[in-house]
C-alpha cells in the first residue's frame, strides 16, 4: 500500500505541530509513524544540508544516549558497592 504526497504532506504537519508545540504527550505516537515511515524505506534522496542536519541531530541523540548510559552504570555500581558493604559491614547500620 502506498501513501500519497498529501498523506505524507498531512503526516509532516502533524509531526511539526507536535515538535513545535512540545506536545510530548504525542511524541509517541508521532515517532512510531515516522519510525514505521524510515524502516519501509531502503534508501532516500536528500539534499546535503538536511544530510548534515540529520548527521547532527543524530551525533547528539547518541552522546546524550552514552552519557545517560554512563550515568545509569555509575548509580549501579554505586548501588552494588553500598549493598556489598552493608553485606560485609551490618554493625555500621547500628549507628
Amino acid at each position: 500500500m502506498k501513501m500519497t504526497q498529501k498523506e505524507l504532506s498531512h503526516l509532516v504537519f502533524l509531526s511539526e505541530v507536535v515538535l513545535t508545540g512540545n506536545k510530548k504527550s504525542l511524541m509517541d505516537e508521532t515517532l512510531q509513524c515516522l519510525l514505521y515511515i524510515v524502516k519501509s524505506v531502503e534508501e532516500v534522496e536528500l539534499p546535503d544540508t538536511v544530510v548534515q542536519q540529520i548527521a547532527c541531530l543524530m551525533a547528539m541523540i547518541e552522546s546524550d544516549l552514552r552519557d545517560e548510559n554512563e550515568r545509569m552504570q555509575e548509580i549501579r555500581g554505586h548501588l552494588d558497592w553500598a549493598q556489598k558493604r552493608k553485606r560485609t559491614h551490618p554493625e555500621e547500620d547500628i549507628r
